[in-house]
């Protein structure tokens, strides 16, 4: 089974409805609930993700949207390996080598961001949720 792991902000996109973003990645959310493929939100994430929703919804709307991203998908770990790797690597955000390394760790095939600009390294595919369905549906 092929496992992504998506980034914050193609939750954001989905939860927030930002549009034109909201249908591909609303599709890929899709997919993997329905259990095509494997699904990963980065340890990090779950209150960064917190953080940024409970600004535009209420607390208990943002605490039920991670209950619903949790039962979907799986939790990619923070580990000292993946901390010292983050720490140690040449990306300009913390937050995206954390997610980043961490989705090497989780043994993901690629990363789902709309901000493929952020991770310039080529260990793991960053694919945007336009490119990822093209190759999984095309």
């Amino acid at each position: 089974m092929k496992s992504v792991l998506c980034d914050i902000n193609f939750f954001l996109d989905i939860f927030l409805k930002r549009e034109p973003f909201y249908a591909p990645a609303a599709t890929i959310f899709k997919m993997i609930e329905e259990k095509k493929f494997k699904g990963y939100l980065c340890a990090l994430s779950f209150p960064t993700l917190y953080y940024l929703l409970s600004k535009e919804l209420k607390h208990e709307k943002a605490i039920k949207v991670l209950e619903k991203v949790r039962i979907v998908f799986h939790v990619a770990a923070v580990d000292e390996r993946v901390i010292d790797l983050s720490l140690t690597s040449s990306f300009r955000d913390f937050e995206d080598a954390v997610q980043y390394y961490s989705a090497i760790q989780a043994k993901s095939e690629c990363l789902i961001t709309r901000n493929k600009g952020d991770y310039k390294v080529d260990a793991l595919p960053v694919l945007t949720p336009e490119e990822f369905l093209a190759i999984k549906i095309g």
